[in-house]
């Protein structure tokens, strides 16, 4: 199965993922503190920072369904008679 992204555009945007995930993290921890873990602008950024994971998390599994695929079609049938 091929996928759009090539290999280096796939770990870039991996690498790219955890900055923007580790930056919102950041910001839901600082909302947390200053407007209280109840308030709406920090169960927003908490939202944020859940959809920034799953993001991050399908692009991991989007690259163990290629690698896996790649070895499937790298083995070579043995017959046996």
């Amino acid at each position: 199965m091929q996928y759009p992204l090539s290999h280096d555009e796939h770990a870039a945007m991996a690498r790219y993922l955890a900055g923007i995930r580790k930056q919102l993290q950041d910001v839901s921890d600082l909302f947390m503190a200053r407007y209280g873990k109840d308030s709406s602008i920090a169960e927003i950024a908490v939202k944020t920072l859940v959809s920034a994971t799953l993001l991050e998390h399908e692009l991991v599994l989007l690259e163990d369904t290629e690698t896996q695929a790649e070895v499937e079609s790298e083995r070579v049938p043995t017959i046996i008679y």
